[in-house]
């Protein structure tokens, strides 16, 4: 499948450049193994986990595979420490059938661009051409208005995203925006200067950034998904590892 594989070349990237630790479950394979919540012995994808090592700003990075037939879902989250500024860095690809898909790719900003604007320089000036250079391209269906703005709402107008289906001819067009994303946050990882609020500010802003953003409220159509396949009790515990911290 073409969105896993892509996917997985963004976990390469970023494991090449961070030491990050994976959480594996108890018979060595991913952190939580996934099955249908209708039939016990059909896989179902996969929450694979790392923790982030060292003085390093990033908190966690989780790699979340759902199946079920023809569509096969992928997200991608970096997400930096609760007590910094550090983005968090979010990707998906939604395959479903041999060309068809769906992506997008953003940062979750952690201070508001009107109490912080030197933040927002640091941050995201260096995201401003692979954006254009994806949104002007008039074949490219990611030009187009986003598909949700209550969700836009919580990322950043940086946004890169397709609102209606598309197909790997444009993901493959895109995709060195996507990774001229991936290797700011990269950089920003070893390199953020912009030190924002307190620690304790930022620990309490991010809690609610994220049990917002998480809401099933915020996109129930999605999590309507998630929970008919795996079930809404193995769903709500993939929505925790999403929200929870690993390094205090």
């Amino acid at each position: 499948m073409f969105g896993f594989d892509y996917i997985t070349s963004l976990i390469d990237k970023t494991l090449a450049s961070q030491a990050l630790e994976e959480l594996t479950g108890e018979d060595g394979g991913p952190c939580l193994a996934l099955t249908r919540s209708d039939d016990p012995m059909a896989d179902a994808g996969a929450l694979r986990l790392w923790r982030g090592t060292g003085d390093g700003l990033i908190d966690r990075m989780i790699h979340f595979r759902l199946v079920s037939d023809p569509v096969d879902t992928q997200l991608f989250f970096l997400f930096g420490r609760a007590e910094s500024a550090m983005p968090h860095f979010h990707a998906q690809v939604v395959q479903f059938g041999p060309d068809a898909c769906v992506f997008n790719t953003d940062y979750l900003p952690r201070l508001d661009p009107v109490d912080h604007p030197d933040y927002y320089t640091e941050v995201f000036a260096a995201l401003t051409k692979p954006y254009w250079k994806a949104i002007n391209d008039k074949n490219n269906v990611c030009a187009l208005a986003p598909a949700n703005p209550a969700i836009a709402a919580y990322l950043s107008p940086w946004s890169i995203g397709c609102g209606r289906p598309t197909n790997r001819a444009e993901l493959d067009r895109v995709s060195p925006s996507i990774e001229a994303f991936l290797n700011q946050y990269l950089d920003l990882a070893d390199s953020l200067v912009y030190a924002g609020s307190s620690a304790e500010r930022l620990r309490d802003r991010d809690q609610r950034h994220l049990d917002q953003f998480f809401d099933d409220r915020l996109d129930p159509r999605a999590w309507k998904g998630v929970y008919s396949v795996i079930g809404e009790d193995i769903g709500q515990q993939v929505k925790n590892i999403f929200k929870t911290q690993l390094r205090a």
